[in-house]
């Protein structure tokens, strides 16, 4: 494939929707440059690929400076060449901040006691307006309370619905939905049709129906939107005294509270971002604001969509992050305590992998460049 049309049709098999054309031609060059099997019995195709990888890699991620990640076994095949580092079951490429050339590693075993393995179960709780809390992982698919006007449902898929006529006055109820460490992200739909994905260690507090003149919710930690579309019904999403307003659009919004900054990521529509008293800022598709623990606000107008939707689409996706930064997602995603033997240093580390591995697995990513973990149950130590 050459080299710019290459890329656009590696991105669309990786993130978009190919043809069936198109993916079959993905597969079949991929499969070419793999015919000779296992790389370790060939220097000459150990280095060929080296070559493919570097050029595709630098292609895709021109900022990316540090160690790129990946596990065959969890990806589509075409990845392997593009973000991936996987040349073979057991090897895996890497690329070392101090060496600007790719580099082929064995895989080290984790000293580990019992292994962590990734959420399989919804245990997020969802707390009614009379302070009743239903673990939704024990509750039965169906119908779960009446709130006023409005039904709440459980659906097969573990999603929770609000069926209200929001036309009809009524007592007004709030409910919290709320998605502790260790449980799978949670999707929700408002009365009002808008849809929520709500991430680990999160919360959302909103009204059972909206018959107000805005649409108001509160949250902590992190949640994707898909706001239904109202003129007459501004959506508005409240983190302490920061309000993110709309009218019906697709953004991200990143406000863990142990984050250096609020981030709200725009992927479709427009948004205004805005603190009380204070400066705001309008975004368009592409756009970040961000605003740090001081409450300045910046515009980053060069956001990688890939890298903030990664959380939804089950994925790790690190760029260039420190290990502090990486067990800090480690921690909420597989609930475990991190303890560290020394300063961490200042290592960056680049790296996709699933979220659905074990913790074993996306440690690895670090034990590459020579950072050792113990894992002992729910502790782990960086040594």
């Amino acid at each position: 494939m050459k080299n710019n049309k290459g890329i656009r049709l590696l991105h669309k098999y990786l993130y978009g929707k190919p043809a069936f054309e198109e993916k079959a031609k993905v597969e079949k060059w991929y499969e070419d440059i793999n015919e000779n099997g296992d790389v370790a019995g060939s220097d000459e195709l150990l280095q060929i690929k080296e070559q493919i990888y570097q050029r595709t890699w630098d292609k895709l991620n021109p900022r990316a400076k540090v160690i790129p990640f990946y596990k065959k076994p969890f990806f589509r095949v075409a990845a392997a060449a593009v973000v991936a580092v996987c040349i073979t079951s057991s090897y895996f490429l890497f690329l070392n901040k101090s060496k600007p050339s790719a580099t082929i590693a064995k895989t080290h075993t984790l000293a580990l006691i019992n292994d962590v393995a990734a959420p399989d179960a919804n245990k997020a709780i969802l707390t009614l307006g009379n302070g009743k809390r239903i673990v939704l992982d024990s509750a039965a698919n169906g119908s779960l309370a009446q709130q006023g006007n409005a039904v709440v449902s459980k659906l097969n898929n573990g999603k929770i619905t609000y069926n209200a006529d929001n036309n009809v006055a009524a007592k007004i109820q709030y409910n919290t939905l709320t998605v502790p460490k260790g449980s799978k992200p949670v999707q929700l739909v408002l009365a009002d049709g808008s849809e929520v994905w709500l991430d680990v260690a999160s919360s959302i507090t909103y009204p059972t129906a909206f018959a107000e003149k805005e649409r108001k919710v509160e949250i902590t930690g992190e949640a994707y939107f898909e706001v239904a579309h109202n003129v007459a019904k501004p959506f508005i999403v409240q983190k302490g005294d920061v309000e993110i307003k709309v009218l019906g659009t697709h953004f991200n919004v990143n406000a863990y509270d142990d984050e250096n900054s609020l981030k709200v990521t725009l992927l479709e529509g427009a948004v205004k971002v805005e603190r009380y008293g204070n400066e705001s800022l309008n975004i368009t598709p592409g756009q970040q604001a961000e605003i740090n623990r001081q409450g300045k606000m910046e515009l980053n107008k060069e956001v990688d969509i890939d890298e903030v939707m990664a959380w939804k689409n089950n994925w790790f996706n690190f760029n260039s992050l420190t290990v502090p930064d990486i067990m800090q997602q480690i921690e909420r995603w597989y609930n475990v305590s991190v303890t560290y033997q020394g300063k961490p240093g200042n290592k960056h580390f680049s790296g996709i992998v699933s979220r659905s591995n074990n913790v074993s697995e996306v440690l690895k990513i670090m034990e590459q460049a020579g950072i050792k973990f113990k894992i002992e149950g729910k502790n782990i130590t960086v040594m």
